[in-house]
Formats: structure tokens, sequence, C-alpha cells
């Protein structure tokens, strides 16, 4: 699905920060990336009314978990994903104002196991570069 050689890089990895965290290229209400440098995306939490800030170049893929569980006969997939700083924030409805935030997060991967290891190795491998911690002086 991530291979029409016309589409831009910065299309490319808008689809597979699509497909990560709603299993589709193209959804209605998808993410929003609001740095492309920093790769830092947010989405609206559906259970609740606030939003979600991910800070992609903060995951520390190699050490992230892809786990399954059922619902039912169905399974269902999540990453689980640690950073040496904030990797996840929780966002009042103003999209601002920081309500928790957390080294650690359970990610749901609505779409194909696959095709979401596969946008998530585009994401980290070409665009979001693990951050290197910071010295304290």
């Amino acid at each position: 699905f991530l291979q029409t050689p016309a589409w831009s890089e910065a299309d490319v990895f808008q689809q597979a920060v699509n497909y990560v965290f709603t299993g589709n290229v193209d959804p209605q209400d998808g993410p929003e990336i609001v740095d492309r440098k920093s790769c830092v995306v947010v989405l609206r939490d559906t259970k609740y009314n606030r939003y979600i800030r991910y800070y992609l170049s903060r995951f520390n893929m190699d050490e992230a978990i892809f786990g399954k569980k059922y619902a039912g006969s169905r399974p269902y997939y999540e990453l689980d994903v640690k950073g040496d700083d904030v990797v996840i924030e929780y966002l009042n409805p103003d999209k601002k104002t920081v309500a928790q935030g957390y080294r650690s997060a359970q990610i749901p991967l609505p779409g194909d196991i696959d095709q979401a290891q596969k946008a998530l190795r585009i994401i980290s491998a070409d665009h979001c570069k693990a951050e290197k911690p910071k010295a304290p002086f």
C-alpha cells in the first residue's frame, strides 16, 4: 500500500502514520502530524474527550513488543513502547494543556499486523530516527 512511486516522501510518512493509528491509509479523521521534523503526532482519543500527543522519534523500537489479545475468537494487536523521555501525552480538548505524560504506552494497532509493522518500520527507519538521550551537562 505504501509503494506508489508518484507520491512524495511526506505522503508516504502520512500514510504510514495513518495506518498505524487507524488501520487505514486515508482515514476521515486521522492523526495530525504537528511537527514532521520532530515526529510529533496528535490524535483524538475516541474513548474520552481529549487528545493524545505521540512523540514517535522517542519510541525505542528495538525494545518494542507487539502484543496479541483476543476479543472472542478475533485477535487484535497492540504495540508496547518505551522511551528515555515522555513518549505519549494526554491533552485537554484545547490540544495544548498536558493532563498527563508517560514514558511508556500501549498503542492499539487496528489494521493488519504485517502492514502495521511495515508502516512502523517506514516511520522509525526513514523518518523518525530515535533520539539520543541528552547528557546532563
